[in-house]
């Protein structure tokens, strides 16, 4: 069978004491699970005593699928852990939780995963390596904000499949790595703004961006800023389009703009797992009601659409 290995790492700003519980509790994992947190309405069971062999828990969801994990050896710093699944298909997998201690305030929490897929699914193993990945990196920056804060700034809502909103815009393109959109979209989006502003366009809605390409393997991404308006015209340094009508995957993410991650994940799982076809021509998007200058992070409301074939 195809074998695997992800590995991700973080440097949590807290005692180990204050990190291990978050860990070795799965009680725990809810708050920041990067894929318990797709799905708050799964079910969950626990079993045996935090922290020690054979603890685990199950769940049971509609786009989580099904399995469960267990402990199954804590040596030092190190807890070794096996995960099973049964949905969407059965496999096993072995996950390992290092945590060690970097001093007195300081924690390097590091996720550790093998196992293997079933020999019919071959072909997706690049592309399953790379979407744990990213699970894994959303996860543990949701496990730092927590063991640090006390909380997690993001809640996703499936919000149904829906009208997707229809506008003309005006935009500014942008190609940067994955890791790098916040940064990159904090030179585009200004300067849509400029652009429709200086050119007495009326505005028509909120801003967003558009989704073109998003590489998970190759973890390049090419968007367009927008400023839906009126009546678009063509403006220098900028290009004009326009959002068709068609049926959308909506979801709505309150939280801060880091965490965005998690409501994109769990639109590409509701369009993976209810087999829904994506549409011809309109790519994803996603549009800013609050203005982050003005809404605090944990209160800021994003709107994921995904469009569908009707």
């Amino acid at each position: 069978m195809p074998a695997y290995h992800i590995e991700r790492s973080i440097v949590i700003d807290a005692p180990e004491a204050q990190v291990r519980p978050a860990i070795e509790d799965f009680a725990e994992w809810p708050k920041w699970s990067p894929w318990l947190c797709m799905e708050p309405d799964a079910k969950l069971s626990y079993t045996g005593t935090p922290g020690q062999v054979g603890h685990g828990y199950t769940w049971q969801g509609e786009i989580t699928g099904e399995g469960g994990m267990e402990i199954a050896t804590v040596e030092g710093s190190t807890i070794r852990m096996d995960l099973h699944f049964l949905k969407p298909w059965k496999s096993e997998a072995k996950v390992v939780m290092e945590i060690d201690p970097i001093s007195d305030s300081q924690t390097k929490v590091t996720w550790h995963m093998d196992g293997k897929m079933p020999f019919f699914l071959f072909f997706m193993i690049s592309m399953m390596k790379a979407m744990i990945g990213m699970d894994y990196d959303r996860g543990l920056r949701m496990l730092k904000e927590y063991v640090e804060t006390g909380t997690v700034k993001s809640k996703t809502e499936f919000a149904g499949i829906v009208d997707a909103p229809t506008c003309q815009y005006l935009g500014v393109e942008g190609e940067c790595s994955t890791d790098k959109i916040g940064e990159s979209m904090g030179e585009t989006m200004p300067k849509a703004h400029q652009l429709a502003t200086e050119n007495s366009l009326e505005l028509s809605g909120p801003p967003g961006a558009l989704y073109h390409v998003f590489d998970m393997k190759g973890q390049r991404c090419k968007y367009t800023n927008i400023m839906p308006v009126k009546a678009a015209k063509p403006v220098s340094g900028a290009v004009t389009g326009e959002i068709v009508p068609c049926k959308a995957i909506k979801i709505v993410h309150r939280g801060s703009y880091e965490h965005l991650g998690n409501a994109w994940s769990t639109a590409m799982s509701h369009q993976r797992y209810k087999k829904l076809k994506p549409h011809k021509t309109q790519c994803a998007f996603e549009l800013y009601p609050d203005d982050p200058e003005e809404v605090p992070a944990e209160e800021l409301l994003t709107e994921i659409y995904v469009p569908i074939r009707g």
